[in-house]
C-alpha cells in the first residue's frame, strides 16, 4: 500500500507536506467560498390554505370532498400554465436584473422557485387520501417578491377552486336534468305501449283467465240446452210432418223428414267450420228450404203454421247456437294468446321498472347536486380559507451557501490528502524500522536514530512557517468574504 503504514507515518507525512496541503487546502476554501458568495440570496414565502368542508359533511350526499385532489392538481396546472406564469412575472416584475434570460428560462425558472404542496387530511394515507390544506411556498430575489408572489398564487387558486365548484356543480345540475328528461320520455313511450298492448288485447291479458274459464263453462252449458231445444223441435216438426201428411204419401213424408233431418245436421257441422257467407253453408240452407216448402205445401193450414212457428224458433236458436260457437271460438283463440300477451307484458314491466330505478338514482344525485349547489352559494358548502397569509421574510434562506460551502471544504480536504499521498507513493522511501521490516520480511537488529543537521532543523521551521503564513492568510480572505453576508 505504500510508505504509509501506520497513524505515526500518516503524521510524518502530513508534517513533510504540510505547506501543500495548505496550499491546496486555502486555494479549495477560498474557491469554494467565492463561489458561495457570488450565488444570489433567496427569501422563502410560506402561505397555507385550508379546505374547509361542507357544513353538511356526513349529512348530504354530495360527498365533494372525494375529488378535491383531482380538482387542485387540475387548478395547480392552471396556475402554471405558460401565459399565466409570464402575466404572473410581469405582475411582480421578476427577473428584471437578469435581462439576459430568455422568456424560456424566465419561466422554468419560475416553475422551479414556485412549489404547490397538497396535506392529506389526518388518518387518511395514500394517493386517494382527502386534503384538508395547502401549502404554497414561493422563493424570490426579495423577501416582498416571495410573499407577493405567495399571495398571488394562493388568491388564484382558491378563486379557481370556486369557480370549479360552481362550474360543475352547474354541469352537473344541467347533465341530470337531461338525463332526467330522456328517462321520463322514454318511461312515458313505455307506458303509452303497455296501454295500446292491453287495449288492443283486452281479452287475452292474463288476469282474464279465470273469467274466461268461467264464461267458457257458461257458454258450453247453453250451448248444450239449446242444441238440445234444437232437436226438441226438430222432433215436434217432423211429428207435424208426419201426423199432418197423407196416408198415401206417408213413406215419401218419412223419407222427406229424414232428408231434412240429416241437412240440418250437415248445416249445424259446416257453420262450426265455416263462415255464414260461405258456398257450402248456402247451399244446404237452399236444399232445407226447398224440401221444407215441398213438404209444408201438402200440410192442412193449422199444420203448416205450427211449422212455420218451429222454422222460426228453430232459425232463433241456429242463430243463437253460431253465437255461442263465435264466442267459445273467440275465448279459445285468446286463451291460447294469453302466454304470448304475458310475455310481452312482463318484458315492458321490467323495462318499466329498470327505468324508475335510474329516475330514483337520478332523482337522488340531482337532489343532492342542488343541495350543493344552495350551500355554495350561501358560503357553507365546500370552500378554501386562507389560514395562514405569507409574510415577508426577514432573513434569506442560506442552505443552499452553507451547503456549497461544506462540500467545498470536504473536497479540498481530500484534495490536498490525495496530493499528498500521490507524491509519497512517487516516492518511496524507507524511513521507520517497521518499514524495513515489512518491505524486507526480517527483523531489524539494531536501529540507531538519526539526529538531523541544523539544515534540517532550519528547513523544517521554514515549513511550519510557511504552512503557518499560507493558513493565515488563507483565513484572513476568507473572513473577508464571509464579513459582508453577515454584516
Amino acid at each position: 500500500m505504500g510508505p504509509i503504514v501506520g497513524l505515526r507515518e500518516l503524521i510524518s507525512m502530513l508534517v513533510r507536506r504540510a505547506p501543500l496541503i495548505a496550499a491546496v487546502l486555502v486555494a479549495g476554501i477560498v474557491a469554494t467560498l467565492t463561489y458561495a458568495t457570488s450565488l444570489p440570496r433567496t427569501y422563502q414565502a410560506i402561505e397555507v390554505i385550508q379546505l374547509q368542508p361542507s357544513a353538511m359533511q356526513g349529512v348530504a350526499t354530495g360527498g365533494q370532498l372525494s375529488d378535491a385532489p383531482a380538482r387542485l392538481r387540475l387548478i395547480e396546472q392552471r396556475v402554471m400554465t405558460r401565459q399565466n406564469v409570464i402575466d404572473m412575472i410581469a405582475r411582480h416584475h421578476l427577473f428584471d436584473d437578469a435581462p439576459e434570460m430568455t422568456e424560456g428560462d424566465r419561466i422554468a425558472r419560475f416553475r422551479q422557485d414556485v412549489r404547490i404542496d397538497l396535506i392529506p387530511s389526518a388518518g387518511a394515507p395514500g394517493a386517494d387520501a382527502g386534503v384538508s390544506a395547502l401549502m404554497v411556498t414561493a422563493n424570490a430575489g426579495t423577501g416582498a417578491t416571495a410573499a407577493a408572489v405567495a399571495n398571488d398564487i394562493a388568491d388564484q387558486i382558491v378563486e379557481g377552486n370556486r369557480n370549479v365548484v360552481v362550474q360543475r356543480l352547474a354541469d352537473l345540475v344541467a347533465a341530470l336534468n337531461v338525463e332526467d328528461q330522456r328517462l321520463l320520455a322514454q318511461t312515458a313511450a313505455l307506458r303509452e305501449e303497455v296501454e295500446a298492448l292491453r287495449r288492443d288485447e283486452g281479452e287475452a291479458l292474463p288476469e282474464n283467465l279465470e273469467v274466461l274459464q268461467t264464461e267458457m263453462t257458461t257458454l258450453q252449458v247453453q250451448r248444450v240446452d239449446t242444441t238440445r231445444s234444437i232437436q226438441t223441435l226438430e222432433r215436434e216438426r217432423l211429428t207435424l210432418e208426419v201426423s199432418g201428411g197423407s196416408t198415401e204419401g206417408g213413406n215419401a213424408t218419412v223419407s222427406l223428414s229424414e232428408q231434412i233431418g240429416r241437412l240440418r245436421v250437415d248445416l249445424a257441422q259446416a257453420r262450426r267450420r265455416l263462415s255464414n257467407t260461405h258456398p257450402e253453408v248456402l247451399r244446404l240452407e237452399a236444399q232445407i228450404e226447398e224440401l221444407q216448402r215441398g213438404g209444408v205445401s201438402n200440410l192442412s193450414p193449422g199444420v203448416q203454421r205450427q211449422v212455420a212457428l218451429i222454422d222460426d224458433q228453430l232459425s232463433t236458436m241456429e242463430d243463437e247456437r253460431t253465437a255461442l260457437d263465435s264466442r267459445l271460438a273467440d275465448i279459445d283463440r285468446a286463451i291460447a294468446r294469453m302466454p304470448e300477451v304475458a310475455q310481452r307484458l312482463d318484458t315492458l314491466n321490467r323495462r318499466l321498472q329498470a327505468l324508475d330505478t335510474q329516475r330514483d338514482a337520478v332523482a337522488t344525485r340531482l337532489a343532492a347536486a342542488r343541495l350543493d349547489e344552495g350551500l355554495i352559494s350561501g358560503e357553507h358548502g365546500e370552500r378554501m380559507v386562507i389560514l395562514e397569509r405569507a409574510a415577508v421574510p426577514e432573513q434569506p434562506q442560506s442552505s443552499s451557501r452553507r451547503r456549497v460551502a461544506v462540500l467545498g471544504l470536504a473536497g479540498s480536504m481530500g484534495a490536498a490528502l490525495l496530493l499528498a499521498l500521490l507524491l509519497e507513493l512517487a516516492r518511496p522511501i524507507l524511513r521507520t524500522p517497521r518499514q524495513l521490516e515489512k518491505a524486507l520480511g526480517i527483523g531489524v537488529i539494531a536501529v540507531a536514530r538519526r539526529v538531523p543537521t541544523p539544515a534540517e532543523r532550519t528547513a523544517g521551521l521554514v515549513r511550519l512557517a510557511v504552512t503557518v503564513a499560507i493558513l493565515a492568510a488563507g483565513a484572513w480572505y476568507s473572513w473577508r468574504l464571509i464579513v459582508p453576508p453577515v454584516a
